[in-house]
């Protein structure tokens, strides 16, 4: 049973860092295309710039780059927004994919061990730790 145990603990595990890995590269991917966004703008407003002191239009330059730098800043917040509610998405699938392994090892269980107390097995839950032998509620560390 402890061996059975472990190798679920081990599988839970795996699938958690697996989970934190795809939303760490989630995360990494957004950051790096937001950065190549922001880069990309600078090259563009320079070059505007340069265009409209070549063409003498210093009078209405100013004017002309506020309105494309707040039309720039909208698009960049609206696609943040998008990104934003993908990790939402995200974390909440690798969430349900963490309950369903939970209750997969918890079938596998029934199924190894058939006169366990199914009562006594109904206490285990996701959200569940072990604390000096006994389920407590799982709960942040403060700080």
């Amino acid at each position: 049973f402890t061996a059975t145990k472990d190798k679920l603990s081990k599988e839970i595990e795996d699938l958690k860092a697996s989970q934190e890995s795809e939303i760490a590269k989630l995360k990494k991917d957004y950051e790096d295309r937001l950065e190549r966004m922001k880069e990309n703008y600078v090259v563009e407003e320079k070059k505007l710039r340069e265009d409209a002191i070549a063409q003498g239009e210093l009078i209405s330059k100013p004017t002309k780059e506020r309105d494309e730098a707040v039309s720039g800043l909208g698009a960049l917040k609206q696609e943040k927004t998008g990104l934003e509610e993908d990790v939402g998405a995200l974390q909440e699938f690798v969430a349900a994919q963490y309950e369903d392994g939970f209750r997969y090892a918890l079938e596998q269980v029934k199924v190894i061990f058939p006169d366990i107390d199914e009562n006594r097995l109904g206490e285990a839950d996701v959200l569940m730790k072990i604390e000096d032998g006994k389920l407590v509620p799982f709960s942040l560390p403060e700080g």
